[in-house]
């Protein structure tokens, strides 16, 4: 290991303190996609008073930020670290995001110290509302990532890997509707909308069994009806449609559009379709194999020897960043493979030695693969051209 890459291990270790009090902060105080007001205003904070200039809401939204170091003359090529902070309905940072968080402005934080005046070169970017929301679409569309040549995040898991694949999703709500009429009086004067949901979750299992295995459609009733004696006139539903490529997510879409057709002919209901707002699809990830393999390299020097990756995948925003420029995910492990994804054990392992021991491995991962990104011209361009080819 060179010696600026010893500096930014140093550097890391020396703000290990400040960067478990960030985790402990967040997984204290957890906020839910786009109402991240109080992490916004921690973390960057914690960036001003450590040589950054931030800009709070950027993009035009309310819980994004951008912090640049202060006093630098922006330059390129230039690497933005990503932090994610938004926390999951009642089980809080079941996903380990407040580690993402830490690990991001350590990174940050240690780059800024180790590179001095020429840290004009590295960006921290807020990027809020992963979980269902699709903030870094929103910030890509706006702009903030336009001077930026590569992007940089780490995700706690429950292996070593230097990236996945993700599903593209797509979130839309179904809605049926039909008359009510009394249930045992005058059944056949209604019109019922349950029924027409049953059909449509009835068609999307039988098929199933003609979908790709990395094809997943799954949904909930909303709103079922109102009492047992009234035939139900209106029926509501979620659902997530996931695919491994962008063209399978909407062939699924599609599918899925005319089996909900079918159950309101079948019913004599209407039907109406809305994908959700502000972004209505994730895209898989576009990964980067030589960005992965510098990342890898780091893994191998901090002790974390990558692994095989494991078939199940979920989808993230970071999949829509992807296709627009160079792109890494790692994952660090915190937990064994007993301990599942989106639950509160998840959560409890951020804080366990080894949660706290992969967060420091974290920032310095990513620091070091930022710094060889900046100073290895050759690996830009193989990054580069990995990207322009897929």
């Amino acid at each position: 290991m060179d010696a600026k890459k010893e500096q930014i291990g140093q550097a890391v270790d020396e703000l290990a303190e400040d960067l478990f009090g960030v985790s402990k902060y967040l997984l204290d105080n957890p906020e839910t996609a786009y109402e991240e007001f109080k992490a916004h205003d921690y973390l960057s904070q914690f960036l001003a008073e450590r040589g950054f200039d931030v800009e709070k809401k950027c993009g035009g939204v309310d819980t994004a930020f951008r912090a640049t170091p202060t006093g630098c003359a922006p330059s390129n090529p230039k690497v933005a670290i990503l932090g994610e902070y938004d926390a999951l309905p009642k089980i809080g940072h079941g996903c380990g995001h407040n580690l993402i968080a830490a690990a991001g402005v350590g990174a940050a934080a240690a780059l800024r110290q180790v590179l001095g005046d020429d840290a004009g070169s590295i960006i921290m970017v807020g990027t809020p509302a992963e979980e269902g929301g699709g903030g870094k679409q929103l910030l890509a569309d706006a702009g903030i990532f336009d001077d930026c040549d590569a992007a940089m995040m780490f995700h706690p898991g429950q292996q070593n890997l230097i990236g996945q694949e993700t599903l593209g999703r797509t979130k839309f709500t179904l809605e049926f509707f039909g008359k009510t009429a009394h249930a045992a009086a005058g059944p056949d004067q209604g019109i019922n909308a349950l029924d027409a949901m049953i059909a449509a979750f009835n068609g999307i299992s039988a098929f199933r069994q003609q979908m790709r295995s990395e094809g997943r459609v799954h949904g909930v009733i909303t709103h079922g009806g109102d009492a047992p004696n009234i035939i139900p006139d209106y029926t509501s539903a979620l659902f997530y449609v996931r695919g491994a490529s962008i063209a399978y997510r909407d062939e699924i879409f599609d599918r899925v559009q005319k089996i909900a057709e079918g159950a309101a002919l079948a019913t004599g209901t209407t039907y109406k379709i809305e994908v959700a707002k502000p972004i209505a699809a994730l895209d898989p990830m576009k990964r980067n194999g030589p960005l992965e393999a510098a990342v890898g390299a780091n893994m191998d020097a901090l002790g974390a020897t990558p692994e095989v990756a494991s078939p199940d995948v979920g989808s993230s925003d970071i999949g829509n960043l992807s296709h627009y420029l160079p792109s890494i995910q790692p994952f660090l492990a915190i937990c064994g493979t007993d301990v599942n994804f989106h639950s509160v054990e998840f959560a409890a392992a951020t804080q366990s030695e080894r949660g706290r021991k992969a967060m420091i491995d974290a920032a310095k991962m990513l620091a070091m693969t930022a710094y060889d990104f900046l100073n290895q011209p050759e690996l830009r361009e193989q990054a580069a051209a990995d990207f322009a080819a897929n």
